[in-house]
């Protein structure tokens, strides 16, 4: 059932998977290095598509998010600032910001990013502590969800699939190690970076399977209820006939544990939508023309020789040399062709694509801190660049919102599954530590100096029975 499900979804993602895959090597350049061409042919690519995005990255990230706890009750308003605190250390520990970076390629080049939220277990007995809410990234290639969802709430299920080393999974699975045996990687799109000449035999195709459930059981009382109410996990290594867990859901939310970042956000469509599939043609042309003025300028600096056959010049004594005599036989020819010269709307043409590009993206001159010609007014050129900034800020209210989401399942992870205090750093605030001041005749003056050895943090502590029993929704504030 499993396999049958993830072959069913992998022919409706494969659209996607194939436009993906040309998305990629257009942006890192190997879709136009890669062409066939003789070698007396140029093959310049000056890669606005790569650019483009690299000036979009910055802009997202230039901020930290600023988590912002709304409480449900009035109780609960007394420890917003604890949990905004709590929120900010788990962004720190867990180094979520690198892995959105990182995820950011994908984001903006194939239009998807995803981060699976796990909450993995540590061994308390051994000085750890009740486990972690641990954030993965997750390659929108191993990702297949149900061809008619369009988000992953409203999914009926959502296969993860990846290759793993068998022996990871022999630690994991001990009382199954002997039915595991590692092999060759036949779907290559899980793995799209694997040197294709490498030889892999160690390699375990495994399905981690989450999905809706409903069948229906009677308990003691010969009450009718769910079995899984929060759905069903199901793990499963296909190729070896294997079932390795098949579990409800273990987080109380009932949602799927994987979070989506869009680009462009597209009505009715679960994946969105990144900037190559608009960029990719203008990109196209214009490296064409380019190629043809770099091809013109070589021809008009280096023309061809037009020799009669008896002219009498061996082979290769004509060159480009300043004041070359040229010896040849008399009544015999010997000239230079004169080059067409190259049509200005060839120019033209490719100005108007590097507009094109620019309108296509949103990023202009002055969103990349240039200034432009003849404005100097630094209010003018203030105005510009937030105006400049307006694609942008539709892509970081997307971020935005789901960055909220991610908070509000990991506080909800952090709810379920933290069962002892817990310290935190608390940053101290500066104007907190300045000394008490007091009145000494006619003037204010401080009641003691500073060491500069105050700390510059204090510990906070957290408590399921205290903060942690009343909810809150996260909200992560503009970044721009």
């Amino acid at each position: 059932m499993i396999m049958q499900r993830f072959k069913e979804a992998m022919i409706a993602k494969e659209p996607y998977t194939t436009r993906w895959l040309t998305y990629l090597n257009a942006w890192d350049n190997s879709l136009f290095e890669n062409q066939p061409a003789p070698s007396y042919k140029t093959n310049h690519v000056s890669n606005f598509i790569y650019a483009s995005i690299e000036n979009m990255r910055p802009i997202l990230f230039d901020k930290n998010p600023q988590f912002e706890a709304r409480p449900f009750t009035e109780e609960a308003m007394e420890y917003c600032s604890h949990i905004n605190t709590l929120l900010d250390w788990e962004w720190e520990r867990s180094g979520i910001q690198e892995i959105l970076i990182a995820n950011s390629i994908y984001t903006f080049v194939l239009g998807t990013s995803i981060i699976m939220l796990k909450y993995e277990y540590n061994d308390r007995a051994k000085g750890g502590v009740d486990g972690e809410v641990t954030p993965v990234k997750v390659s929108p290639f191993n990702l297949y969800p149900d061809p008619l969802a369009t988000s992953v709430e409203d999914a009926e299920y959502i296969i993860y699939a990846d290759y793993v080393h068998v022996n990871k999974l022999k630690n994991k699975y001990p009382h199954k190690a002997k039915f595991l045996s590692g092999s060759d990687i036949t779907y290559s799109e899980l793995v799209n970076d694997r040197d294709e000449n490498a030889k892999i035999d160690n390699q375990v195709l495994i399905l981690e399977m989450w999905c809706r459930d409903y069948s229906i059981i009677e308990d003691e009382d010969g009450n009718k209820k769910k079995k899984y109410p929060n759905g069903r996990v199901i793990i499963s290594a296909p190729e070896l006939g294997l079932i390795l867990e098949d579990k409800e859901n273990p987080y109380r939310t009932g949602r799927f544990p994987f979070f989506l970042f869009k680009d462009l956000d597209v009505p009715f469509q679960f994946w969105g939508e990144g900037e190559v599939k608009w960029l990719l043609s203008p990109q196209q042309q214009a490296n064409d023309l380019y190629n043809q003025i770099i091809d013109n300028a070589k021809h008009t600096a280096n023309m061809q020789w037009i020799i009669d056959k008896n002219a009498g010049i061996p082979k290769g004594e004509l060159t480009n040399r300043p004041g070359l005599i040229v010896r040849k036989n008399p009544g015999s020819e010997v000239r230079r062709d004169s080059p067409p010269s190259m049509p200005m709307y060839v120019k033209d043409m490719v100005e108007t694509l590097k507009v094109d590009i620019e309108v296509i993206s949103g990023i202009h001159d002055v969103t990349r801190g240039q200034t432009p010609s003849g404005i100097q007014s630094a209010a003018a050129i203030q105005a510009l660049q937030e105006a400049a900034q307006t694609r942008m800020r539709l892509k970081v209210q997307l971020h935005c919102l789901a960055l909220s989401a991610l908070g509000t399942e990991w506080y909800d992870r952090i709810q379920q599954f933290w069962k002892f205090d817990r310290l935190i750093p608390q940053k101290i605030d500066e104007s907190q530590l300045l000394p008490q001041m007091e009145l000494n005749g006619a003037e204010m003056v401080p009641n003691g100096e500073l060491t500069g050895n105050e700390p510059s943090y204090n510990m906070l502590r957290i408590s399921p029975e205290k903060q942690l029993k009343y909810d809150y929704a996260i909200r992560v504030n503009e970044l721009l």
